[in-house]
């Protein structure tokens, strides 16, 4: 585009700026204005459809005025096409919130909620928790701000997510300051690649919000590195940060580590190889400060955080020993967990290769990006159009080696759930490699190409990538899945069940969730393992000759909608639920609309 074609496209792009932030306003106060009033399966067809329409309309306008040309300076209205384009994504991600969810969460998210209660309350320590980082965070909030813990744990989410958008696109342009591979990065970042509904949750989850953040300790690790004055505020904000993480999270700050220390590897052998150290990348690379000191201070924080522990031994004994088993063996729990989650995909019709290109697709095409990077940069040394672009592509295709050694011995050991948090860590790296990439091949196509042309189908893939990626941030019947929408009227029938319930009899419920609301409600350090899982068995049986005890069924909306919706009858059919009162021996004890209780007498 010449630069009188872009002049005057100028007020055109600015309009567009406008009704983007109009129709975002409008979306917000639309989807405000609409709260859940239930339970709601998903999110996404639950809030109303011009909400989406809305924020579709503002994505779409930021992400095309942010990568048109601009005929002002390097930035044009660029700024105002980010920060609308990251509102949006902030919106997305904040929707339990926008929308009045009382909570949001199952499983872990319960236990961190209990634990935030007891750490507000003062019958819980921090210091007695190995990762209290999101729970005193959520109680500073709800002591400043004054809203309910539930809500300042959405907050600390939200906020998290936010420093993840901020600091890709802030990294990037560290390595490469160029406007257009900062934009690029953003929207790379907006597509929440870390968060794969499977391992990692847009919902109260330490390692989850950990991974997040970890994008802020990239920013300082290559702004550390690639530094040319000795700034001692650097290094300050860099050794602060490594121990928030410890706090945060110690069994990431052990992933963390084998990233610096591949870095500090390189670092030191490059520049002594016959050969490899006259290249001009490790010529850059001797010049870059060496990343030992905060190496060693990171270790020690993380030695004496997790001696008070001993979570991290045993656990680290426990996945390689099972490793170990696994190639002897040959025996591991990953195939066989895949293998039967595809046997389930079939029987309702569905299938792993669907699946994965739900959840995987924009994952994959960043990936490609980024390999093609690091092949380059290793074959050939280019593109060397900003000088530190090659030598941080190495440091990081070294952390990505070496947490790819980690996410294999996790895939064959009894760990096995890990190996999707070591992906999302992964893909930290993996959105700040693809955004070079694409930012170099948008530049080379140009100078052969249209450069229209060439941003037109830019702007066309990150969009399929934007809608693909936001629709499975969360879980939903779309990937097959239910919503962790937590009401408040299914806490308070939990709530209302335990306190009435019988001395000396115990529940049970679906996936085992009266554990873990026992956990949020009564906030006790040690997590509540007492309640039964109900199984298909349960009902094949009679729940009275199954247990052989007394005790309470619970049975809540979000089970019937789950294994009847969301499963499609897989597990659990509508009969089955319906077959509960048959039973002479099971009498409903208490029933709120999303709640019901049986007393079960054996």
């Amino acid at each position: 585009m010449s630069f009188h074609h872009a002049a005057a496209a100028e007020p055109f792009r600015k309009l567009a700026l406008s009704m983007g932030f109009v129709a975002l306003a409008v979306g917000v106060f639309v989807a405000h204005s609409t709260p859940a009033t239930g339970y709601e399966l998903s999110i996404y067809s639950m809030t109303p459809s011009p909400v989406w329409a809305a924020l579709g309309v503002a994505l779409f306008v930021s992400l095309a005025v942010a990568l048109a040309p601009s005929s002002i300076d390097g930035w044009g209205n660029r700024p105002f096409a980010l920060v609308l384009g990251g509102l949006v994504v902030t919106i997305v991600a904040g929707l339990p919130i926008v929308r009045g969810y009382h909570f949001f969460g199952h499983h872990d998210a319960l236990t961190h909620f209990g634990w935030a209660r007891g750490i507000a309350d003062g019958s819980i320590s921090p210091f007695s928790l190995l990762y209290p980082g999101i729970h005193t965070v959520s109680t500073f909030i709800t002591a400043v701000v004054g809203i309910p813990i539930s809500h300042a744990l959405l907050l600390v989410v939200l906020l998290s997510t936010v420093a993840f958008v901020i600091f890709v696109p802030l990294t990037v342009g560290t390595i490469a300051p160029d406007p257009l591979a900062v934009v690029i990065a953003a929207f790379g970042a907006f597509l929440l690649l870390p968060v794969t509904t499977i391992a990692t949750f847009m919902q109260p989850h330490a390692m989850t919000q950990t991974i997040l953040l970890f994008a802020l300790f990239v920013y300082l690790l290559v702004k550390y590195v690639t530094a040319d004055d000795a700034s001692g505020a650097l290094a300050f904000a860099f050794a602060l940060t490594a121990a928030a993480a410890v706090v945060y999270h110690p069994q990431y700050v052990a992933h963390v580590l084998v990233v610096c220390l591949a870095i500090c590897a390189m670092q030191f052998l490059f520049p002594r190889i016959p050969f490899v150290s006259r290249t001009a990348v490790v010529r850059r690379m001797a010049g870059h400060r060496r990343l030992y000191g905060m190496t060693a201070f990171l270790i020690g924080a993380f030695a004496f955080w997790s001696a008070n522990h001993g979570f991290f031994s045993g656990f680290v004994e426990r996945a390689f020993s099972s490793a170990l088993a696994y190639l002897l063996t040959g025996s591991g729990e990953a195939g066989a967990s895949i293998t039967a989650q595809g046997g389930s995909l079939a029987a309702i019709g569905a299938s792993l290769g669907e699946i994965f290109f739900k959840l995987f697709f924009p994952h994959l095409v960043v990936t490609a990006l980024a390999t093609v990077l690091v092949l380059a940069v290793l074959l050939t040394g280019r593109p060397h159009r900003y000088p530190d672009v090659p030598a941080v592509t190495l440091y990081l295709a070294a952390g990505l080696f070496g947490l790819g050694a980690l996410f294999v011995v996790y895939f064959v050991s009894v760990t096995n759930e890990m190996y999707f948090r070591v992906f999302g860590l992964m893909m930290v790296f993996g959105v700040i490699l693809g955004s070079l990439a694409l930012h170099e091949a948008i530049l080379s196509l140009s100078a052969r190409l249209s450069s229209r042309s060439v941003r037109t189908v830019a702007v066309a893939v990150l969009a399929v990538l934007l809608v693909l990626s936001l629709a499975t941030v969360f879980a939903s019947p779309y990937v097959y899945s239910q919503s962790q929408h937590v009401s408040q009227a299914q806490m308070h029938g939990y709530e209302t069940s335990f306190e009435s319930a019988e001395d000396g009899v115990d529940f049970a419920g679906f996936g085992a969730a009266p554990n873990r609301y026992a956990d949020a409600i009564y906030a006790a350090e040690t997590r509540t393992g007492a309640h039964a899982t109900i199984t298909p068995e349960t009902f094949d049986e009679g729940p009275a000759e199954f247990y052989g005890t007394d005790r309470y069924l619970v049975v809540s909306q979000l089970d019937y909608d789950r294994e009847v919706g969301a499963y499609q009858g897989l597990h659990y059919s509508e009969g089955d639920f319906d077959s509960i009162e048959s039973h002479s021996d099971v009498d409903r004890v208490h029933a709120n609309g999303e709640v019901t209780t049986y007393r079960v007498r054996a």
